[in-house]
């Protein structure tokens, strides 16, 4: 099956570790975020879409994350994510 669409790599974390700063990873990380509870008060995870239509480049860049390397990473799943980027205006 040929594609064409880009990984959303999302995860969840181990509550007791801290979160420590991201490296930039370039212009294939489309967007990449924190999961928040259900309450909104903490962090619980992350996502990240990346452009890519390798599902073993992904895998690769999850494994180098510095998130998973730290062992923060509880639970991770990787998927074909089949989306419109929809750009907004940043308000200033």
């Amino acid at each position: 099956m040929e594609r064409d669409l880009p990984y959303l790599i999302t995860a969840k974390d181990h509550p007791e570790k801290r979160r420590k700063a991201k490296a930039s990873v370039g212009i294939k990380l489309l967007a990449s975020g924190a999961l928040l509870s259900d309450d909104g008060k903490a962090f619980v995870g992350g996502a990240s879409l990346l452009d890519t239509d390798d599902e073993e480049e992904a895998r690769r860049f999850e494994a180098e994350d510095p998130y998973a390397t730290a062992g923060i990473r509880a639970e991770v799943t990787i998927s074909s994510l089949a989306a419109e980027v929809v750009a907004r205006p940043v308000e200033s």
